[in-house]
């Protein structure tokens, strides 16, 4: 009996579960979509890195540059406007490259890695947190899943400064996605789509969502293969559908400083700490804390002793 239960509640996860693929350059049938348009709603200042060893680690590597860029300046060491070498290595590792790439093996040969036969080095890179690449989760060469992506945000980000606090989430597309999508933009958050670029009702690609335009309902992206902006139409992952949307994560992180027993947190928007009986809160460990934003959100945390 709790075999049977076991198999029930982990399926949907290996369901939901979706892969990029290995293309470390754009497939000769995949359209380019629209690279100009006027007057659009664009977060700015996304590092368009291109392709370095899968495009998720790539995709994140944007992510995690574009925050460096907004004063969490431990991120990477260098600035994220330019792709260094040093952020390159961050964002894939040679000991990341040589212990689960080499040799490199493509669909549908899967090479057994280190993952599975050695000792490994400790991570050290964004698509180590990934595991991108490793045999033992089923990766190819410069292949994710995304359902892995926010679990790495947040131990890079762990593994860079421990007084950066993140929260990550997932959505899906549905009626609601592209509302939820814009909110994300219009708050400043990119966030990272899967996608199916080559319309045949399989994911394979990450990119990094910037901005959109309402009008025509278009989302505007970071593809990895080239430093421009495209833009292609919001639609569901099928048949037939270029560049259709599987879902997309949402990334937010903060700073914690403590001064003079008070609390202060970064993120976008103002906001004011209290106590359950609404007073200005304090720096108290083991105390429930309420975190409420401008915007209405209201956040509980307790600080564990």
């Amino acid at each position: 009996m709790r075999k049977v239960l076991i198999l029930f509640f982990c399926f949907p996860i290996l369901a939901l579960s979706q892969q990029s693929r290995g293309y470390e350059k754009r497939p000769l049938n995949v359209p380019i979509g629209i690279t100009n348009k006027n007057n659009p709603v664009v977060i700015q200042n996304v590092p368009p890195f291109l392709w370095h060893r899968g495009c998720g680690p790539t995709a994140l590597g944007m992510i995690v540059g574009y925050y460096d860029l907004k004063s969490f300046d431990n991120l990477f060491p260098d600035s994220s406007l330019d792709q260094s070498n040093e952020i390159n290595l961050l964002i894939a590792s040679e000991e990341h490259y040589s212990d689960y790439s080499l040799p490199k093996d493509y669909y549908p040969d899967l090479i057994q890695d280190l993952s599975e036969l050695g000792n490994p080095h400790q991570s050290n890179s964004i698509a180590d947190f990934m595991n991108t690449s490793k045999s033992i989760n089923g990766n190819y060469w410069g292949w994710s899943w995304s359902s892995d992506i926010g679990t790495a945000f947040e131990q890079y980000v762990e593994f860079r400064d421990p007084s950066y606090i993140t929260n990550t989430e997932y959505e899906y597309f549905s009626s609601d996605s592209w509302n939820e999508y814009k909110a994300e933009i219009d708050n400043n958050r990119p966030v990272i789509i899967l996608v199916d670029t080559e319309a045949d009702g399989e994911t394979d690609h990450f990119v990094v969502g910037i901005g959109y335009d309402d009008t025509n309902q278009e989302y505007a992206c970071y593809d990895t293969w080239d430093s421009n902006i495209h833009w292609y139409e919001w639609q569901e992952i099928n048949n037939g559908v270029y560049w259709g949307v599987y879902g997309f994560n949402k990334f937010q992180i903060e700073k914690t400083v403590s001064s003079c027993g008070n609390i202060y947190k970064e993120l976008k928007g103002d906001y004011q700490v209290v106590d359950a009986l609404g007073r200005k809160a304090r720096l108290q460990k083991n105390t429930l804390l309420f975190y409420i934003y401008d915007n209405g959100e209201v956040q509980k945390r307790i600080i564990v002793e």
